[in-house]
């Protein structure tokens, strides 16, 4: 496929550059509500950490509901430090399951605190700025589901910020309010990226972005509180990251799109290579016999777009490509993120798969497929923008809102990468899933990565692969929907409100008493 290029293409400018951090390791503060503990063990009231901050040095502030805390400085700063009070914040916006049949998902929006201080006129002193971290700000969870303890919420608080910060330092990553602003930049670590590398064209990332794969959910019984079972709940193990070390990427450096790509019509090629990686849009035609559970609607089989680490399963299922429109990709290989991905592994073994860190080792995938955006943010003191008050909570926060004129994507972003990871999970569990209905395994729900059976004491197992494992046995599972189910011990609820699961469980109840 490199010699479909014509002669006139030259090597496109190495913009995403390695890059070396040499963070600071600044002193941590907890605070909780009217509480602040140093971590050198001082305890002292809100009011008095209040009278020392002037004159504190650079400080990695822990707080629940940060923004709420800044909210309160800045009512007592604001005044008398007109001129050098400064802050920064910016909306997260987080995509939650909506309780609305009509409505995909919601967008759920918290204030992350990028910074707080005062602002020094004099250049050679600098100013003073201090950093903030939020545990429900950076995981949409409290801090009791991270940090597990019969210790005081302050002391966890600290004990958690001051993990972070050491975990931090460690990798020479700079300590940020949320998981993808640390998970970012990974992505231009040396370690697993030590040569400056081009930036994915936009046009290929929009393309991408349109089709990636996301959960695939697939329910073989008909919903009913009046049927229940007990099953078997089979798990891949850190999917994400054993998809990642054996996915073969194709390199940003030689990533180009080929055919059709414009209007996709007509076939510039009939079969696929077997050296290249990376986005087909293609032509099937559907086996002769259906197969279970593929992720394929039989009935629209043309302009599919496959990624070409799914290619295969898909032919072994019986598929024939009947001719090739367009493809995005590369036959150069990048190892970059195979690199990260064992790293991660490593890192995950070292502490125990703590639930604070993985949302951050997970967060690199997501950030390849990050969209462009304006770079939003809300100043104390701009010099242009628009007034904005933002909720924090209990209080509200008016700064300068500013924002860039145009929209631009980060240059770590490579959403098909990205979507090849997706692919293999997805293809992970459709693959079990037809290995375990061949070994007459009563296969009942598949999610993205997992796999749930029916649990027969006459009928063992057969041998699970990598990286399957059976996590655990539930009683009285009952599946909602394609994505829903109760049981004891487990219970998997998006997009089922509160008011569902009440009317369902009710049910449930009257089933049962019968």
């Amino acid at each position: 496929m490199p010699s479909e290029l014509p002669d006139s293409v030259l090597p496109a400018p190495r913009i995403v550059k390695p890059r070396v951090r040499t963070p600071k390791i600044l002193p941590i503060v907890a605070v909780i509500d009217d509480k602040a503990l140093t971590e050198d063990g001082e305890s002292m009231l809100l009011d008095q950490l209040v009278r020392r901050l002037p004159s504190m040095p650079s400080t990695l502030f822990a707080a629940q509901n940060g923004a709420d805390l800044l909210s309160y400085l800045d009512n007592i700063f604001a005044v008398p430090y007109s001129s050098i009070w400064q802050w920064r914040t910016s909306d997260v916006s987080r995509e939650m399951p909506s309780t609305n049949a009509k409505v995909k998902c919601i967008r759920k929006v918290t204030v992350a605190v990028q910074y707080f201080g005062f602002k020094n006129t004099d250049k050679r002193s600098g100013s003073v700025y201090h950093r903030l971290i939020d545990p429900v700000t950076m995981y949409g969870k409290p801090l009791t589901d991270l940090i597990p303890g019969n210790k005081s919420k302050l002391v966890l608080l600290l004990e958690w910020a001051v993990t972070l910060r050491d975990w931090c330092i460690a990798n020479d990553l700079e300590v940020k309010p949320t998981t993808g602003g640390i998970s970012a930049q990974l992505l231009t670590d040396p370690r697993f990226y030590d040569k400056p590398r081009r930036k994915v064209p936009a046009a290929t990332n929009d393309r991408a972005r349109e089709h990636l794969p996301g959960n695939h959910y697939v329910l073989t019984v008909t919903p009913s509180p009046e049927h229940e079972y007990r099953v078997t709940y089979i798990d891949q193990r850190r999917a994400h990251h054993y998809h990642a070390q054996l996915v073969h990427f194709p390199h940003a450096n030689h990533l180009y799109a080929f055919g059709n790509f414009h209007n996709l019509e007509g076939y510039y090629r009939e079969q696929p290579s077997s050296r290249f990686m990376g986005l087909y849009c293609l032509d099937l035609q559907a086996p002769s016999q259906g197969d279970y559970f593929s992720w394929l609607d039989d009935r629209q089989l043309t302009r599919q777009f496959i990624y070409t680490n799914e290619l295969t399963h898909l032919l072994d299922m019986g598929y024939k490509v009947v001719g090739i429109r367009a493809a995005w990709g590369s036959t150069h290989r990048d190892t970059g993120l195979n690199k990260l991905a064992a790293w991660a592994c490593t890192q995950l073994d070292e502490y125990d798969n703590a639930q604070w860190l993985k949302p951050i080792l997970l967060s690199a995938y997501g950030c390849l497929a990050c969209r462009a955006d304006h770079a939003e943010a809300v100043f104390r003191l701009a010099k242009k923008g628009t007034e904005r008050t933002i909720a924090t909570g209990r209080r509200r926060l008016t700064g300068i809102a500013t924002k860039r004129p145009q929209k631009l994507e980060p240059g770590i972003v490579n959403v098909i990468q990205r979507g090849m990871i997706e692919a293999a999970t997805r293809s992970e569990s459709i693959g079990l899933a037809q290995h375990l209905a061949c070994h007459s395994q009563n296969v009942l729900q598949i999610y993205a990565d997992a796999v749930i059976i029916e649990t027969d004491d006459d009928r063992s197992l057969p041998l699970l692969p990598e990286p399957w494992e059976v996590k655990q046995t539930l009683n009285h599972y009952q599946p909602l929907s394609k994505q829903a189910f109760i049981a004891d011990g487990m219970s998997r609820l998006p997009g089922v409100s509160h008011i569902e699961l009440k009317a369902y469980n009710a049910r449930r109840t009257i089933e049962h008493v019968r």
